[in-house]
């Protein structure tokens, strides 16, 4: 199995409401450093957010709410005219915030939360180069954003690209794709001409793909390990961590937010007696 490339990015930003003071960090992980031409930049990626302030931080309940309301992907530097960018993710989190889907939860001080169940995609996209450089950027509402350190990948053409399986769907079909560059490997879902990354696969494996049960499922093998392909998604549901990247992460650091989250409120307590 190739060796990961894994990128993790951390910002703290001090915010002065005026009542409390309003800390966060932001991790950012990425599991390579590339892209290829066509690729949906940037990564697939997953986050963590650590109240670090006083005050209380609302976040999204549900992701696909945080995704649309909250989230933003930016060039580094960031647009001079941060004021229009601004009012443009207030409307988009006014709209999250009257969504009747979940609401908002209060992060307290302390505390770090984790989204489950899916890796996010950004809606800005960027031109492709030979370097690219982001902020994975997270709004707070009141003209407050919290901005990762930023992220830097590079464009390349790839040392091969080969066509393992044809998958359709009810509404639609897409190509996944071997694509190789140095001694990586890793499988893409190609639909109308652009790419998402999947997973890291073996250099030398044959790729098979069968249908599974359950809509949207596929059965992936790499030589004599299997894996659960979510079409539409890009993402394993089930899988060898060597090739679930991102549900491992997720995994691991939701538990080690989990086991820091209740010494947080365990200290708390202590403090309140």
């Amino acid at each position: 199995m190739n060796k990961l490339v894994s990128i993790l990015a951390i910002s703290v930003i001090s915010m002065q409401p005026a009542s409390a003071e309003t800390n966060a960090l932001i991790e950012v992980e990425v599991f390579k450093d590339w892209v290829i031409k066509g690729e949906v930049i940037p990564l697939n990626f997953n986050i963590a957010i650590k109240n670090i302030g006083t005050d209380l931080i609302l976040l999204a309940k549900h992701p696909l709410n945080f995704d649309f309301g909250q989230l933003a992907v930016c060039p580094f530097p960031r647009n001079p005219n941060l004021a229009d960018e601004t009012e443009k993710q207030d409307f988009k989190y006014q709209m999250a915030v009257r969504n009747e889907l979940d609401g908002f939860f209060e992060l307290p001080s302390g505390e770090t939360h984790m989204y489950e169940g899916r890796k996010f995609f950004a809606i800005q996209q960027f031109p492709f180069s030979e370097e690219m450089r982001f902020t994975v950027s997270v709004y707070l509402g009141k003209g407050f954003w919290v901005d990762s350190e930023p992220v830097t990948l590079k464009g390349v053409v790839p040392d091969s690209e080969e066509k393992v399986a044809t998958i359709t769907t009810i509404n639609d079909s897409s190509d996944l794709m071997a694509v190789t560059y140095k001694n990586k490997r890793w499988l893409y879902s190609k639909e109308r001409g652009f790419y998402f990354a999947v997973c890291p696969i073996s250099l030398t494996n044959k790729i098979r793909v069968e249908p599974h049960e359950g809509a949207g499922l596929f059965k992936i093998w790499d030589g004599d390990k299997s894996m659960i392909y979510r079409d539409g998604q890009s993402i394993l549901t089930e899988g060898p961590d060597e090739n679930d990247v991102f549900g491992k992460w997720t995994r691991e650091r939701k538990q080690r937010a989990e086991t820091d989250n209740a010494e947080v409120r365990r200290k708390k307590a202590e403090e309140a007696e």
